[in-house]
């Protein structure tokens, strides 16, 4: 077992990371609600299956920034507390 410290992140890698993973996810669930959305009278939020895209993207964008800036914090306080204990173990191959 191995024993390491987590002391600093790269904020551009979280940034990057969160970034396309909540446009996916974002796109992907805009979508089906657009689409459910848009079945009989009942619409979602009037926006339709372009709406809910745009949505998705929107939450993406929102979700990387707040990404960035957790992990831009996370760098702060692990100058002070001197990082994140964690203990690896190595795989037998």
């Amino acid at each position: 077992m191995w024993n390491y410290k987590i002391k600093k992140v790269s904020v551009f890698s979280v940034f990057k990371f969160t970034l396309l993973y909540g446009v996916i996810i974002g796109a992907v669930l805009g979508l089906i609600g657009g689409l459910f959305g848009s079945i009989g009278d009942a619409r979602f939020f009037g926006l339709g299956v372009f709406g809910g895209l745009i949505f998705g993207i929107i939450y993406g964008v929102m979700l990387a920034l707040i990404s960035a800036f957790g992990t831009w914090i996370f760098n702060l306080i692990s100058g002070v507390i001197d990082g994140i204990d964690i203990e690896l173990e190595k795989k037998d191959e």
